[in-house]
């Protein structure tokens, strides 16, 4: 609900409000608010009332707060003060209710908050809400701080089968002191986080504030996109009114302290992303031009080509030292061993080794242009670089991908360096290790089953490349594989691993994501992985590995990740399974076998 950049923050009437128009008028004019959940039906409809409406088939007009469509474009309509039981008169209510707001157009309707409901009928909820889902957007409540409140919306997710159109509504506990960790609800689909007057405190002037816990907690959600609702007991317009002000203020700082690196981050939120094909496919101008943007990146790279020619120059008496660039692209890795080569005042002979036609246009523009003329460039494939006259001191690529060795360096690598770098020469990088963690995304699970279901039914068993956002990583990243290229022997490409994790918090299990670090050279390390990511760096997202079918995990559980990385003479895939540890049925699928789904072509 934020509207573009900007966070919607709307008002929660009170349960005893009549007038939808009144109170619309009010809330926009005084109190400033984007949008307001507004009560659908009279708070004081009795059993005996509601047996009277649903059997004469519509509302009375006195039964409704909402009269018109006049405001609908602001309205968000709530049945969460109606006491469910899960009765005939019940279900017929919120179906008349749904149909109603259909009817009138309102933003959608906030279904009774599950936390009052009878547990035992949380699969005649499910079916109420799927039932009527077409007539209006729902939106579940649900009191986040109730002991069972996650368990609660889990059993009626899994009724609902999943359905991407269910959405959550989350009431904050109404005490200053109240529990603030977002958890495992950052990875649910949140669309509006509802919190009383009662959680300000009042600082000197008088105003209402926040604590630290709390602020930092609202900014999360900002950040997520979540929009904000305040509400208020005892109605007191003044006091929603300056609540609304401080949390407009807390978004506007927010706003200012966002660069510019992560404005255009952000864009990328949660986006599926199919990883490339680098061998099977020539990159076009616009991917080399994002690439190239990334100045940490090359940064860390010149900062390990110069230390690598300082330490080897020591050693070799001032004889001229030999650099192979292994896929130039079109040549930041060659301005930056330049550069590094001038910062050591050292002789280095420079070669470009590329296989992309057009990429070699924009290297003989700047080889004549920028470099002077002076490296050698070579129109091939680093695994078949006859061409190249010299065996290389240093050999360069930039051939990582998200989980470091999906896009193919170690086959490149194992081909290359037999080619291309002298016995005893340096290799950068000199080592990449792969990583993996459970995570939970209804975000992405919806948007990749989405696709499957309508376009291509091949991506649930698809690796993506994705800017992880709107998810709760639920162990700490473990190392899978690793590829070291420190000697000139090639090394095997086909790994396998299984790594045990220990679930920190109950969540329902949507699939993997990837990471990666590495060794350029001395201590130069580049780092994807959470803990201990790159500053500034945005060269690579994460992979996420999806699963078919989501599992439910516990605290303290004990998962097992198997991961196997496999080789043929024509490709390359990945294969993934999990299992709950002493949980009977709880295993998933071995998805992807034999590449039956996705590989990466050699």
């Amino acid at each position: 609900m934020a509207k573009g950049n900007r966070i919607s923050i709307g008002v929660a009437a009170a349960a005893d409000t009549t007038d939808a128009d009144a109170y619309v008028a009010q809330s926009m004019a005084q109190i400033g608010a984007d949008f307001v959940i507004m009560p659908l039906v009279a708070a004081a409809m009795d059993e005996q009332a509601v047996r009277q409406t649903v059997e004469r088939g519509y509302f009375a007009t006195g039964e409704l707060a909402v009269r018109s469509a006049t405001n609908a474009y602001c309205i968000v309509g709530s049945l969460a003060h109606v006491d469910w039981t899960g009765s005939s008169g019940d279900v017929a209510l919120v179906a008349m209710a749904m149909e109603y707001t259909g009817y009138t157009g309102l933003r959608g309707v906030v279904a009774p908050t599950i936390n009052e409901c009878d547990p035992r009928k949380d699969v005649e909820y499910a079916r109420m809400l799927l039932e009527h889902m077409g007539l209006a957007v729902a939106r579940v409540r649900i009191g986040k701080d109730a002991p069972d409140a996650w368990s609660r919306w889990n059993a009626v997710r899994h009724a609902c089968n999943h359905d991407a159109r269910l959405q959550l509504v989350l009431e904050i506990g109404a005490a200053p002191d109240a529990a603030v960790e977002i958890g495992q609800w950052r990875a649910e689909p949140v669309q509006i986080v509802q919190i009383a007057t009662s959680m300000f405190t009042k600082n000197r002037a008088g105003y209402p504030v926040l604590t630290r816990a709390h602020q930092s907690a609202m900014l999360e959600w900002m950040d997520l996109g979540v929009a904000l609702a305040v509400g208020s007991d005892d109605g007191e317009t003044a006091m929603v009114s300056d609540c609304i002000k401080y949390l407009r203020h807390l978004a506007a700082q927010r706003e200012a302290q966002t660069g510019a690196d992560d404005a255009a981050s952000a864009e990328y939120y949660d986006v599926l992303q199919t990883p490339l094909q680098p061998l099977a496919d020539h990159l076009d101008a616009e991917t080399y031009e994002v690439f190239e943007q990334d100045a940490a990146k090359y940064d860390a790279y010149e900062d390990a080509m110069h230390r690598t020619i300082r330490d080897l120059s020591s050693g070799h008496n001032g004889r001229q030292l030999v650099l192979t660039v292994a896929g130039a692209g079109r040549g930041p890795l060659v301005a930056r061993a330049l550069q590094a080569a001038r910062r050591c005042d050292a002789d280095v002979k420079v070669y470009a080794v590329e296989k992309n036609p057009s990429a070699m246009v924009e290297l003989q523009r700047k080889n004549a242009e920028l470099w002077g003329g002076c490296v050698t460039l070579v129109h091939a494939d680093m695994r078949r670089a006859t061409a190249v006259p010299e065996r290389a001191d240093i050999l360069v690529s930039e051939l990582l991908g998200s989980l470091g060795d999906n896009e193919l360096s170690p086959e490149c690598l194992a081909a290359a360096i037999p080619l291309l770098l002298a016995p005893g020469g340096v290799c950068i990088p000199r080592k990449y290790t792969a990583y993996i963690a459970p995570l939970s995304s209804t975000a992405l699970f919806n948007r990749v089953r989405s696709a499957a279901t309508y376009n291509e039914p091949a991506r649930l068993e698809t690796p993506f490349v994705v800017n992880i956002h709107a998810a709760n990583v639920l162990a700490d990243a473990q190392p899978l594989w690793s590829f070291e290229h420190i000697s000139t022997a090639s090394e095997k490409g086909q790994r396998s691993a299984c790594r045990a994790f220990d679930i920190r918090s109950p969540s329902l299990l949507h699939g993997l994501a990837g990471y990666f670090d590495a060794e350029l050279y001395g201590g130069v390390e580049l780092s994807i992985c959470p803990a201990t990511h790159t500053p500034a760096m945005h060269s690579w997202f994460p992979m996420f590995f999806p699963l078919m079918s989501p599992l439910t995990v516990h605290a303290g559980d004990s998962l097992a990740v198997h991961m196997w990385r496999r080789v043929s003479d024509s490709k390359v895939w990945y294969e993934w399974a999990l299992r709950v540890e002493g949980c009977r049925g709880c295993v998933s699928a071995v998805h992807n076998l034999n590449a039956h789904q996705h590989w990466i072509d050699k």
